[in-house]
């Protein structure tokens, strides 16, 4: 029998999906990359225009079919049920180097109790890889324990957790000498930005990621719903989601404008430049021991949320039991993510002159997960009665969504989408 979220538990399971390394890791890098403040506006133009549909149709999708991405998208015509394993490949693909990453937030939140890391130290080591174990096994064990007794029960504990530990870092952070110039900056828009188209792409593309949004991710979690209100469920999530990467800048920017450091630094920001910066502040090693355990929770519920995705796939297509599907992507994550886990080794394994992990993240995160997002919502909305998931999402909700949602999430969306992938590639 399937089992059903809680309704306090879908939200939170929802929240912990959403909020990853893209919002407290990437979100603050790419507001400084972009100028700032006016990629907050386009952000938050995306998130409404972009995200929220596509979260509403993929819940109601899920909660419809009642089965995995590859069922639903079967259930609703034969010939996209490809599309679902296209989707679970994407999905898992992500996971296997993603699980690297949170392997090196899991090691500096406890490495950092004792002492400054160095990146090149640490990553020349076995470290890397043997975290990267550490994590699968943590995750494989709450997606192998189900729905409500592993996935719910961990995400009600460290939900609230992250929340206390965003806002302890946040009033950290604006105790800092110069912390208004950095606040200043994050929230004063430069106007002229907002003629970039290339800026509005980016800022889609974030809501992408950050929302797990095109991977059948959030069809996964829609299928164990039951008599849910979709819309204001989806408002919660997205609410929380942003929330908490706005937060992040308020913890990013007047800590970097406090140390004279360049507010578009990167990717590099959290792992090189944050663990110097943390070495000459009072009780530096206690802030960035809650920094990284921050990081390592939004990852660590964000890499369930994707495995999740793999699991409830053999289950419903292959009729296999939850303790042999979670072993089976084990298995799958551990092959296909070891070559991520030994790029920044000492075993420097790397494809075309970049780390095998940078090539992937290229390929998974920048490629094929726009491609993904555009198939899928094709597939869905060319193949399913508008009236039928009209009727779906608004069944359970006072405030009915109209109408003009359909060509939005058939024409405009996709549209969109054809236009990132194609930018990407060139």
């Amino acid at each position: 029998m399937r089992e059903h979220w809680s309704k306090l538990g879908f939200i939170l399971a929802s929240i912990g999906s959403a909020i990853g390394l893209g919002n407290i890791w990437r979100f603050p890098y790419i507001v400084g990359e972009n100028g700032g403040g006016a990629f907050l506006i386009a952000y938050f133009t995306a998130i409404i225009i972009f995200g929220f549909p596509l979260m509403i149709m993929e819940f109601a999708i899920g909660e419809k079919f009642k089965g995995s991405v590859v069922t639903s998208l079967k259930k609703i015509h034969p010939k996209i049920k490809y599309i679902g394993y296209f989707a679970v490949f994407v999905c898992l693909g992500i996971l296997s180097y993603y699980l690297v990453i949170t392997g090196w937030t899991l090691a500096y939140s406890v490495f950092s109790i004792f002492t400054q890391i160095d990146f090149t130290v640490f990553t020349n080591t076995l470290y890397p890889i043997a975290m990267f174990f550490i994590t699968l096994l943590i995750i494989t064990f709450i997606v192998r324990t189900g729905i409500k007794k592993g996935i719910e029960r961990v995400c009600d504990v460290l939900l609230p957790t992250l929340f206390i530990l965003v806002i302890l870092l946040v009033v950290k952070a604006l105790t800092l000498p110069n912390a208004i110039e950095g606040i200043r900056f994050y929230l004063t828009p430069n106007i002229s930005s907002l003629s970039n188209p290339s800026m509005w792409l980016m800022a889609i593309a974030q809501a992408l990621f950050s929302l797990s949004l095109g991977t059948g991710i959030l069809i996964t979690y829609g299928s164990y719903l039951k008599k849910t209100n979709i819309p204001k469920s989806s408002i919660i999530v997205i609410i929380s989601d942003t929330l908490i990467a706005v937060l992040a800048g308020f913890i990013i920017f007047p800590i970097v404008f406090s140390f004279g450091i360049n507010p578009a630094t990167g990717p590099q920001l959290a792992f090189i430049t944050l663990p110097k910066i943390f070495s000459f502040m009072a009780f530096g090693n206690f802030f960035q021991t809650i920094f990284f355990l921050l990081l390592f929770i939004g990852a660590l519920t964000s890499a369930i949320s994707m495995m999740e995705v793999g699991t409830t796939t053999l289950i419903d297509e292959f009729r296999l039991n939850r303790k042999k599907a979670t072993l089976i992507v084990l298995g799958i994550i551990f092959i296909a993510g070891l070559p991520s886990a030994l790029s920044y080794s000492g075993f420097s394994f790397t494809v075309f002159g970049k780390t095998f992990l940078d090539m992937m993240d290229h390929l998974f995160g920048d490629i094929l997960l726009p491609v993904c997002a555009l198939v899928i919502t094709t597939g869905i909305m060319w193949f399913i009665k508008p009236k039928e998931l009209l009727n779906e999402i608004n069944k359970n909700s006072k405030i009915k969504i109209p109408g003009f949602i359909v060509p939005v999430l058939k024409y405009f969306i996709p549209a969109l989408l054809l236009i990132i992938v194609l930018m990407e590639l060139v």
